[in-house]
C-alpha cells in the first residue's frame, strides 16, 4: 500500500490483499506505518518493506513483435499516472497485446505483465482482454493475483475475463476465472471493510494470523504481555471464582434433585434426607436422634407398628369408586392376542389364501440395483 502521487490517496495492490489473507495483523501494521511512520514500533531488524512482485517484461514484447503481433509496450519506469493512461488507451485501440501495463480502479491498482486481446463482447467493442502471468515463478498466490487483475478488467471493460493465463516459457496453463474469482472477491470485501474501519488503537489479534510479516518482534511482545497479564489475573481471581462456581453448581444440583423427588417421600424428613439438603432440627441431642429415627423398618420377628386410627376425610369419599369395581379380563379369542394395539386387518391374508403355500421368488428380483442408471 502507498499513497498515490496525484491525489495522495491510500492505494492498495494485490500484495496487500495477499498479506491480509494470511495476516490481518501484519496488514494492519503496514497501514499504521503508512498513516503514522513515527508510531514508535520498529519493524524486525533486517526486514524489507513489502513491494510489488511484478517485474518488467520487455523481452516478451520483442518476441511478440517478431511474430507480427501488434504490441503496446509501456515504459516500466514512467510515472504511474502515465502508465495508467497509456494502458487504458491501448485497450481502447484494441491492440493484440499490452506489456507492462498498469490497471487501476478506485483505491486498487496493479501492474499487469501482459494483457492479451481475445474474442468476445465488452464496452470496448467486439473484443476483451484477459490477464496473463509471465513471471518465472509460480506460487500459491499466482491465481489470486490474476484475479486481482481480472477484477480490475471487469470494471474497466465491463466484462469479466472468462479465462486467465499462466505462461511459463513454452507452457501455457489456462485458468477458468469462475473457479477463483469468488474467493478473491470474498477476501477483497473483508479487506476493504478492514481498511475502511481502520483505527490506530484497534490492533487485530496477532494470534489469528498465520504469520506476522516484518512485525514478528511486535507480535511476540504483545502475546507475551497478554500471557503474563492472564497469569496474574488467574492468581488473584481464581480462588474466588472457583468457590462461586462450586456454590452455584451445588445449589443447582440440589434444586434439580428436590424437583425430581419421588412422591413416595411423603415424610419431610425423608425428603430432606433424599435431597441432601440437611435436616432442620434443634434442641438436645436426644431430640435430634428422635427426629432421625423415623419409619424404622421392622425385622422379621417384629410386628410392624400400627398407624393410629384417623377419622375418615369426607372430602375423599368422592374417590371411593377407584378400585372398588371388579376387574374383568378383556374378551379374547383363541386365535387373537390378548391386547390388540395394532390393526392387523391391513396385513392379514384372506382366509382362503391363508393356507396357500408361498410362491418362491428369486431374491434378486426384489432388489432394484439401479443398473439402468449406469452406462456399461
Amino acid at each position: 500500500m502507498y499513497r498515490y502521487s496525484v491525489d495522495n490517496a491510500v492505494t492498495y495492490t494485490s500484495e496487500d490483499l495477499v498479506l491480509f489473507r494470511e495476516s490481518p495483523f501484519a496488514c494492519w501494521m503496514e497501514r499504521l506505518h503508512l498513516e503514522n511512520p513515527d508510531h514508535g514500533i520498529p519493524p524486525d531488524s533486517g526486514s524489507a518493506e513489502p513491494g510489488d512482485t511484478m517485474t518488467r517484461q520487455d523481452d516478451i514484447a520483442e518476441s511478440l513483435r517478431g511474430e507480427g503481433k501488434q504490441v503496446a509496450l509501456i515504459d516500466w519506469d514512467a510515472p504511474e499516472a502515465l502508465r495508467r493512461g497509456e494502458a487504458l488507451q491501448a485497450m481502447r485501440q484494441g491492440v493484440d497485446f499490452i506489456v507492462n501495463g498498469q490497471l487501476a480502479l478506485g483505491p486498487l491498482s496493479g501492474s499487469a505483465n501482459l494483457l492479451m486481446r481475445t474474442s468476445g463482447y465488452s464496452e470496448l467493442g467486439n473484443y476483451l482482454y484477459i490477464p496473463c502471468d509471465t513471471q518465472g515463478k509460480t506460487t500459491i498466490h499466482s491465481a489470486f493475483r490474476l484475479c486481482f487483475l481480472a477484477d480490475l478488467l471487469h470494471g474497466l471493460q465491463g466484462q469479466l475475463p472468462p479465462q486467465m493465463l499462466v505462461i511459463r516459457g513454452g507452457d501455457l496453463l489456462p485458468l477458468k476465472t469462475d473457479d477463483h474469482i469468488y474467493h478473491y472477491r470474498a477476501v477483497k470485501q473483508r479487506f476493504m471493510s478492514a481498511m475502511r474501519d481502520f483505527r490506530k488503537h484497534r490492533m487485530p489479534d496477532p494470534a489469528e494470523s498465520s504469520h506476522f510479516g516484518r512485525w514478528s518482534d511486535c507480535a511476540n511482545e504483545v502475546l507475551r504481555q497478554r500471557a503474563e497479564r492472564d497469569d496474574i489475573g488467574e492468581q488473584l481471581v481464581a480462588p474466588e471464582v472457583e468457590e462461586a462456581i462450586a456454590d452455584a453448581v451445588a445449589a443447582e444440583q440440589a434444586d434439580a434433585a428436590e424437583e425430581s423427588l419421588d412422591v413416595r417421600f411423603q415424610n419431610p424428613i425423608q425428603a430432606r434426607l433424599a435431597t441432601g439438603r440437611g435436616l432442620k432440627v434443634s434442641g438436645t441431642l436426644a431430640d435430634q436422634a428422635r427426629a432421625l429415627q423415623v419409619e424404622v423398618v421392622p425385622t422379621a420377628y417384629e410386628a410392624a407398628p400400627q398407624a393410629p386410627a384417623v377419622a375418615p376425610d369426607a372430602a375423599l369419599d368422592n374417590l371411593s369408586f377407584i378400585g372398588s369395581g371388579d376387574l374383568t379380563s378383556l374378551p379374547t379369542d383363541s386365535g387373537a392376542f390378548d391386547v390388540d394395539c395394532i390393526d392387523d386387518s391391513d396385513y392379514a391374508l384372506p382366509e382362503s389364501d391363508a393356507a396357500a403355500a408361498p410362491v418362491p421368488r428369486p431374491f434378486s428380483s426384489s432388489l432394484h440395483t439401479g443398473d439402468d442408471d449406469f452406462e456399461r
